[in-house]
């Protein structure tokens, strides 16, 4: 590919990165994850308009990380057959109705509920299509920032979320922020390439057609050990984003500064993953070790914003985000090295896990802060996390033996 971004001659591009491919599957993942982000972000003024609980809130981001993995090892099955373009372009479609929805007729727990359905949809399609997208038009020397980058659309549409409430939400209204993001979900749809052959770098590798689909070459036991893990150490640090805003504002912050704090954080999360991928390229591989250590720096950031105070909330919630949400990208790019057979499958399988602490997460969260307190929901998180890293260490050193 040249560096305007055309086809070479040859069909497939002379780049190590084929960005034509990988940025619009960045951009689709953003999207994707923005009716549970725009949710969060508005909540306080959705709390407002139609009567949300801190539970209830707990409970609609439950619905849309619950739906994401239910659906994710199917949707990692669905992309390997369909092709990373295909199944970008659908979870796109996901989030127009997802986004659309919400801002139409969102005025109810159920109406909520229904829609953040298909942003669940959208979620885990558009993260398996791009990670197959990463692992097809990538070189593999490049993959790790490219994986940093990927996994940095995640902190990216918190931070837009963040920012449309005091550019749009307090201005305009919260249902406007929601129509803003069907607009750059229709926009990510249409930027993503017609013909995926020609951006491919690294095609599947040839089977024997006794062979049957192609599996991970992890074994399964590992995988689903790792799978909890990821589940526990993102249902302990999700818990930043669904409730950083509205413990902002208990804690003295006007909505203006909460969402600001939202913003600061995600793109303190969203650095981190793309110099975690900047140090795998370096060294050439993913050390699990480094996985956990960040996840237990992430807890140490939610205890510091526990012990309250502006200085422990700004510089909790800075350690939290940057070390808790800065782990995922040195981990897909470990599970996608080890499986190149089958990169959407093994990444559908430890992503299910994912999902399935998101969506527990959240629920538990706001229904301990909402019975108990807030500082009883974030020991919660810590406890969570420092659990994950525990586990982590455990496969890692199962690995090595």
């Amino acid at each position: 590919m040249s560096a305007a971004g055309t086809p070479a001659p040859s069909g497939h591009t002379s780049h190590p990165i084929a960005w034509r491919a990988v940025v619009p599957a960045f951009l689709t993942t953003t999207v994707g994850m923005l009716p549970g982000f725009l949710l969060a972000a508005s909540a306080v003024q959705i709390r407002t308009d139609v009567g949300l609980s801190l539970t209830g809130l707990g409970v609609l981001i439950g619905v849309f990380f619950g739906t994401a993995a239910l659906v994710s090892p199917s949707a990692g099955q669905l992309a390997e057959r369909a092709g990373w373009a295909a199944s970008l372009r659908l979870a796109g479609a996901f989030a127009v109705i997802s986004l659309g929805g919400m801002g139409l007729f969102g005025r109810s727990l159920l109406t909520f509920a229904a829609f953040l359905v298909f942003g669940g949809l959208a979620s885990a399609l558009s993260q398996i299509a791009s990670n197959l997208a990463v692992a097809r038009c990538v070189r593999p020397e490049k993959q790790g920032f490219v994986f940093g980058l990927r996994h940095a659309s995640v902190p990216a549409s918190a931070l837009l979320a963040g920012l449309a409430i005091p550019a749009i939400a307090l201005t305009a209204g919260w249902r406007w922020s929601f129509f803003a993001g069907v607009l750059l979900a229709m926009v990510a749809i249409a930027a993503v390439p017609q013909h995926e052959r020609t951006y491919t770098l690294n095609p599947p590798l040839p089977t024997e057609p006794s062979a049957g689909k192609p599996r991970p070459a992890t074994p399964l036991s590992l995988l689903i050990i790792l799978s909890v893990a990821v589940g526990l150490g993102t249902g302990g640090g999700d818990t930043l984003g669904g409730f950083i805003v509205s413990y902002s504002v208990e804690a003295g912050l006007t909505e203006s500064a909460a969402g600001l704090m939202l913003s600061l954080g995600s793109l303190a999360g969203l650095a981190a993953r793309v110099l975690a991928g900047l140090l795998i390229d370096k060294r050439h591989t993913a050390d699990l070790t480094s996985v956990a250590g960040m996840i237990t720096a992430g807890a140490i950031g939610i205890m510091l914003l526990n012990l309250g105070g502006e200085a422990g909330l700004y510089g909790g919630a800075m350690l939290a985000f940057t070390a808790a949400w800065g782990w995922a990208g040195l981990f897909t790019f470990a599970i996608v090295k080890d499986n190149p057979e089958a990169p959407a499958t093994a990444s559908g399988i430890t992503q299910t896990g994912k999902y399935i602490g998101a969506a527990l997460g959240p629920p538990i969260f706001g229904f301990i802060a909402d019975r108990v307190s807030f500082t009883a929901a974030w020991w919660f998180s810590t406890i969570v996390l420092l659990v994950a890293a525990s586990l982590i260490l455990y496969v890692r050193n199962q690995r090595h033996r």
